[in-house]
């Protein structure tokens, strides 16, 4: 007799053919934002803010600066929208210039230190309530750990997490976004892997 965690199992293939479908329609809104349909941008905005805010918020560790930069992503989107290949996979495009929007506020922000936090070195971790969106259905007290853990990671191993575990991309979209080779990517991963397991308090079953 199988369990009920058993039955709630998601069937082998599922979340390929959900990710499929989900990139397929992202990708019929971006030919429509290409043809000069501005209710499709609105469109490609819904599906896909939520997670770019999440992936920026888990770098930035910051709710409101995660919102700003959300709002200039798809506003640098919008007026990059010619340089798109068309047929090419629509969300690396995305993340990459959610990434490059991060970037370019880093350096003006180290060039302006008084946007730091209260301490001058770093900005102060998110709270629970601010977690990546792939995070947010953990038990709190996991959550709270899993947080600072990411706060704690090396930005390179955190933009790996993010990308694989929190957004669901691919290893070979994530490099690409990233601008590394895939090997070095899944190594970055590994490593912010087992720094989380730590934090969390998980161990390798062995």
């Amino acid at each position: 007799m199988s369990s009920r965690a058993d039955d709630e199992r998601p069937e082998p293939g599922r979340a390929k053919l959900d990710v499929s479908a989900r990139s397929a329609a992202l990708d019929a809104r971006m030919e429509a934002v290409l043809s000069g349909d501005a209710r499709a941008f609105e469109g490609l905005y819904r599906a896909l803010a939520p997670r770019v805010r999440g992936f920026l918020r888990g770098l930035c560790g910051d709710e409101r600066t995660a919102e700003d930069l959300t709002q200039t992503t798809f506003l640098k989107i919008h007026r990059a929208r010619s340089t798109y290949q068309r047929g090419a996979p629509v969300e690396p495009w995305v993340f990459a210039i959610a990434r490059r929007t991060w970037l370019d506020h880093r350096r003006s922000r180290r060039r302006h230190p008084e946007d730091l936090s209260a301490d001058g070195v770093v900005p102060e971790p998110a709270s629970r309530d601010e977690a990546a969106e792939g995070f947010d259905r953990l038990d709190p007290a996991v959550a709270d750990a899993l947080q600072a853990g990411l706060a704690a990671l090396p930005e390179a191993q955190r933009e790996a997490v993010l990308l694989l575990k929190a957004e669901g991309l691919s290893v070979a979209d994530a490099a690409q976004i990233v601008g590394v080779t895939p090997g070095a990517l899944k190594v970055r991963a590994h490593r912010g892997y087992e720094a989380l397991r730590k934090a969390i308090g998980l161990r390798r079953q062995t």
